[in-house]
């Protein structure tokens, strides 16, 4: 219910102290928490609605009755699909940080037998710290409250290009992050190895993360010499 206001607060603080060194960004991109800020910053909605919407958001995954586990696969998603297929409802792909590094979220129980499955395959994994299965089916029951309180924020057109999380690709100047597109993506995989491709793709080859530690440009780095 805090940390996740906090996070917000503490990466547009930074992303404001970098503009008022006249520090730009010519494109933004977020991870999960981190988008809310980068579309801020975009001009997606103001400071104000992005604050109401990341505090509903902690507060509502705080009442979930089942906080969940998640960790990292040091596999790629194909390899994991087969897999998964037995764990539907309970376990989802989270995240994608890179070709080898994919995060799998849900119910505790599930994601136990999971790493006894991919132990006997050799696939490496790492449990995370955290307070809750982020982007797994555990955030469902949250969902319609969520939604209520996302269709009363005014969404504005994007000032600066943003590569979303939903599906890694580019949205212009001008195009709308609408109350859909939030809904979904409290749900929906973080595509952050598709986002960093987009961006080598468009011929981005400065990166500045902005945030409390070097966790996503280290990500970055891998995801783009693979």
């Amino acid at each position: 219910m805090y940390t996740q206001p906090a996070l917000f607060a503490l990466e547009y603080a930074l992303a404001e102290l970098w503009r008022s060194w006249d520090v730009e960004p010519d494109i933004v991109m977020g991870h999960s928490i981190g988008e809310y800020v980068a579309a801020c910053i975009a001009g997606a909605f103001s400071l104000e609605d992005g604050l109401k919407l990341i505090a509903a958001r902690g507060r509502l995954m705080q009442e979930l009755p089942e906080r969940g586990s998640m960790l990292v696969a040091f596999a790629e998603p194909a390899r994991l699909a087969s897999l998964l297929e037995a764990y539907q409802g309970q376990v989802a792909i989270a995240v994608i940080n890179g070709p080898n590094n994919t995060v799998l979220s849900g119910n505790h129980a599930a994601l136990q037998s999971i790493i006894q499955h991919l132990g006997t395959e050799g696939i490496e994994t790492h449990a995370m710290t955290v307070s809750h299965a982020f982007h797994s089916p555990l955030m469902e029951p949250m969902l319609e409250s969520f939604k209520q309180i996302v269709q009363e924020i005014q969404f504005k057109p994007l000032q600066v290009p943003l590569v979303c999380n939903l599906n890694g690709q580019l949205l212009a100047v001008g195009e709308t992050m609408d109350a859909g597109y939030w809904w979904q993506q409290t749900r929906g995989t973080v595509q952050f190895a598709a986002g960093m491709q987009t961006l080598a793709q468009v011929g981005c080859d400065t990166f500045l993360e902005v945030g409390p530690s070097a966790t996503l440009i280290n990500m970055g780095k891998r995801s783009l010499v693979n």
